[in-house]
């Protein structure tokens, strides 16, 4: 069974997506994540896998653990 990880917040992390002065389609682009999924992960429609929440973690430069949880 895969682990599903869902943001803590999706609003603090639209918020520090542009805290960091990007929109959300330049820093998909930036982590080489797809847009239209980012935007299911954000609207929790979807979940990502570990490699994509690490991906996104990363580009935030924050860990895993602080926005998302299992």
């Amino acid at each position: 069974m895969a682990l599903t990880l869902k943001f803590r917040n999706p609003d603090k992390v639209k918020e520090n997506i542009a805290m960091h002065g990007e929109s959300i389609a330049g820093f998909s682009r930036r982590i080489e994540v797809n847009y239209s999924l980012m935007i299911e992960y954000l609207n929790g429609k979807k979940f990502p896998s570990p490699p994509t929440a690490k991906k996104i973690a990363d580009g935030l430069d924050v860990e895993i653990v602080d926005i998302f949880f299992a």
